[in-house]
This record gives structure tokens, C-alpha cells and sequence, in this order.
């Protein structure tokens, strides 16, 4: 029995595999100065990401983040040493309880320009964030001031737009946590945000709770 011939491959030479791997990397640059630096980036040298919308990409990408952050149209103020209030001064000393894997927020009504000293602490470490909604920023915008972990916090705050000011806590662990806050400031309003079950809708839902304020320390409530 005869065996077919079988045709031997001639291996491409040095300059052929030079030339294919010189043309390939040409091609990524192009892609990458054409396409990615602008998508990506917002680099845009040779005009290609304006022709063909690839800036509009990195916009959106970059205001993605900004959903939760307060946009430069919102007009900020500049603390000074003395910024005189019309609003009276108040005072709050409350405590929560969190079960197991909960959160909420509590936010106070601040207008721009005004502050407040403020301590927390919690019976076990929990996850936190310090944010503002300005007035007129949209639904669900938000500007961040402090985001982590721990039992306990203080300081002071000037709001820098009116709007809401305050924070979301979470409990991450599988045991209840108490939290107590006390501050004083020049605040109009606080209210606690919960997500309770509706069960009409079949869905959690956030309630709004009021909460009183005091215009006297809480020792002279005593």
C-alpha cells in the first residue's frame, strides 16, 4: 500500500513574522489613540472620539460615579472664621437599634452655610457614610463626605449646599447593634429613613420618620 505525498510547510521567515508583528502593533495603536484613549480616557488627539461619539462614552462612564455625588451646577459655599446663622440653634440626642444586616439613614435639614457638632457610637463596629443631598440636585444624588468602618465617630460639619446632611449606617453583623448620636447645630428638621415591607406593593419601600428636635441641651431635659 502507497502512502500519499504529503506537502511540507515552508516556515515564514524573520522578516515576514517582523513585518506581520510591526503591522500588528501598529493596528493597537491606532485602536488604542483612535478608540480606547477617548472612550476610556477622555484623550482625544486625533479627533476620532468627537467624529464618532466615543467621548460621549467616557461622559457618561465618568458621570456613572456622579449619580451619588453632587454636580458642579449645585452652588457650594466657602466657610469663613464667622458665618452668622438666621436659623436657632438646636439640639438632638437620639438612639437606634439595628438588626442583624440592617441599614438606614438619618439626615438632618441644613441650609447652606450652616453646621453642627455631632458623636456617635455604636455596641459593635458597623459600616457608615457622611453625605449630603443638595437641593435641586435630582433624585438619588448624593455628595459623600466620609465613607467607612467602626463603632464610633465625631466632628464638626459646615453644610456647603442646603439640602439634607447625615448618615447611612449598616449593621453587618448577625447580632442587633444600638447606635446613639447626640449633636448641636443650626438644623431645621432630622428625619430617620427605614425600609419597611409594603404589603400591598409586595416590595420594601423607605419610610420617612420625623424626629423631634429641642432647643435645650439634653442635661436640662433631665
Amino acid at each position: 500500500m502507497q502512502s500519499a505525498d504529503v506537502p511540507l510547510t515552508t516556515a515564514p521567515s524573520r522578516a515576514k513574522l517582523a513585518l506581520a508583528t510591526g503591522l500588528a502593533f501598529l493596528a493597537a495603536l491606532i485602536v488604542l489613540v483612535a478608540a480606547v484613549l477617548p472612550a476610556e480616557y477622555g484623550i482625544d488627539p486625533l479627533g476620532t472620539g468627537k467624529a464618532t461619539g466615543l467621548l460621549d462614552l467616557y461622559a457618561g462612564a465618568s458621570s456613572s460615579p456622579v449619580a451619588t455625588a453632587a454636580p458642579n451646577t449645585v452652588e457650594r459655599v466657602e466657610a469663613k472664621t464667622v458665618m452668622p446663622q438666621t436659623t436657632r440653634y438646636k439640639f438632638d440626642a437620639v438612639e437606634f437599634t439595628l438588626r442583624p444586616r440592617e441599614g438606614f439613614e438619618y439626615k438632618y435639614r441644613i441650609e447652606k452655610g450652616g453646621g453642627m457638632v455631632y458623636a456617635w457610637s455604636a455596641s459593635a463596629p458597623v459600616r457608615y457614610e457622611f453625605h449630603g443631598e443638595p437641593d435641586g440636585a435630582g433624585l438619588g444624588v448624593a455628595e459623600s463626605y466620609d465613607k467607612q468602618g467602626g463603632d464610633h465617630a465625631s466632628g464638626t460639619f459646615t453644610a456647603p449646599t442646603s439640602g439634607i446632611h447625615g448618615w447611612f449606617w449598616e449593621n453587618p453583623t448577625d447580632a442587633t447593634v444600638t447606635l446613639t448620636l447626640t449633636s448641636a447645630g443650626f438644623y431645621s428638621g432630622a428625619t430617620e429613613f427605614r425600609q419597611k415591607y409594603d404589603p400591598v406593593k409586595h416590595k420594601d419601600r423607605v419610610e420617612e420618620i420625623p424626629h423631634e428636635l429641642s432647643s435645650e441641651p439634653p442635661a436640662k431635659r433631665r
